[in-house]
């Protein structure tokens, strides 16, 4: 499997497909950063608030702490 960088948009729409796509990944964002343990771990990774996109050691992370969406 091709490990590529993923939209927050996208991951939002994969966690949430039921809302709309800004809906979605601002509910990603909000449990990502209501989410200390994984705030920091994503920090330490390079994440900003201002990414557009996940990497995929980020996205690894993610699916450790909430679980793969699909």
């Amino acid at each position: 499997m091709k490990k590529e960088f993923v939209s927050k948009r996208d991951l939002g729409m994969a966690y949430f497909p039921n809302l709309e796509p800004m809906s979605a990944r601002h509910k990603l964002c909000s449990l990502i950063h209501g989410d200390s343990t994984l705030f920091r771990r994503l920090t330490q990774m390079g994440y900003r608030k201002s990414s557009k996109c996940f990497s995929p050691n980020q996205l690894e992370a993610i699916f450790e702490r909430l679980g793969m969406p699909w």
